[in-house]
């Protein structure tokens, strides 16, 4: 059976869900791409204990009779006191569970999330695990929930990536509760993300022959971080207050110059570190941005690979 495809998110956030009082939990697995057993699809980047044991989340998102259960490796028990529930309770109904976890590119990305999910504060027994189930090794399970409410995002949709080692981040928990002022941020990009809301951006789309009607996640996840909107206001403020003006970098086009008022303090930002070459933790420098216009910057990203700056100004330089 085809997983459902939509957005989703983590945390233990009382009054900022999709619904009033609803409560989120992150957790953080090995990357899949189907989370219905190895076969074909190995787990990877799961962190120490998927390098000596499968993985029980491998079967995360696999339809055992109209129920998934889910599976996160938290250090000692998951503490659901944090999530409202009694500290006698051994479990808490009601929780839309977020699953986190690291792409190729490097990074934390949202794949996928259950909604109104049971979570146990120890680790359950499967009584009468599936076919596949067995055949994974799966025999123990700590989130329980209805399949109709379970999302997988296929892969060019995990894109929304969730910082690890800055104040307000995920941290190196593989259960994360992000109930700190710090983490509001995140989660409300998650929160418009399960909602299905494309935050307003005042960069245009690249277009879309720079990665074709499939999709390419690399590219797609370095997108969405040239659109980020608190990057783009930091980067156009400071480039103003130094310069007085927008100027492309690569061929110095000036929006306000040709179009007035319309073109006022308008520029398009372009990430200059491809999302390759960063490492597990992605947190965006000033000096990594830079201001273009938008053939520049659709230029710089349909070339394969994508061209650097001082490429393009060369191309500019040679065709003058």
């Amino acid at each position: 059976m085809t997983q459902k495809s939509v957005q989703h998110v983590p945390l233990i956030m009382r009054v900022l869900g999709l619904r009033v009082n609803m409560t989120i939990l992150f957790c953080n697995i090995g990357w899949m791409q189907r989370y219905e057993g190895i076969d074909g699809d190995n787990i990877q980047r799961g962190g120490a204990y998927n390098k000596t044991e499968i993985g029980h989340e491998v079967c995360n998102f696999s339809n055992v009779d109209g129920t998934v259960f889910g599976y996160v490796q938290p250090t000692g028990q998951i503490k659901i006191e944090r999530l409202g529930a009694d500290k006698k309770s051994s479990y808490i109904e009601g929780v839309t569970v977020v699953w986190l976890a690291g792409p190729e590119t490097g990074g934390t990305a949202v794949i996928g999330w259950y909604k109104d999910a049971t979570v146990y504060r120890d680790k359950q027994k499967l009584l009468q695990p599936s076919k596949e189930q067995s055949l994974n090794g799966v025999d123990t399970y700590r989130v329980k929930a209805l399949w109709e409410n379970t999302v997988l995002l296929p892969i060019e949709k995990r894109t929304l990536l969730i910082p690890r080692a800055v104040k307000g981040g995920v941290g190196q928990s593989n259960v994360w509760y992000a109930d700190s002022p710090d983490s509001l941020v995140h989660v409300t990009k998650v929160k418009n993300l399960i909602n299905g809301i494309t935050e307003v951006d005042e960069t245009p789309d690249i277009d879309e022959e720079a990665f074709g009607v499939e999709g390419n996640p690399r590219l797609r996840a370095h997108i969405a971080r040239e659109r980020d909107s608190s990057v783009i206001k930091k980067k156009r403020n400071i480039v103003l207050a130094e310069n007085g003006f927008l100027k492309c970098e690569a061929c110095d086009f000036d929006f306000f110059d040709v179009y007035g008022e319309a073109g006022k303090e308008f520029c398009e930002i372009h990430h200059l570190i491809p999302l390759h070459k960063c490492d597990g933790v992605i947190k965006t420098e000033l000096s990594d941005l830079a201001v273009v216009c938008s053939n520049c910057h659709r230029i710089l990203h349909r070339a394969k690979p994508m061209l650097s700056l001082e490429n393009l100004k060369e191309i500019l330089e040679r065709t003058k």
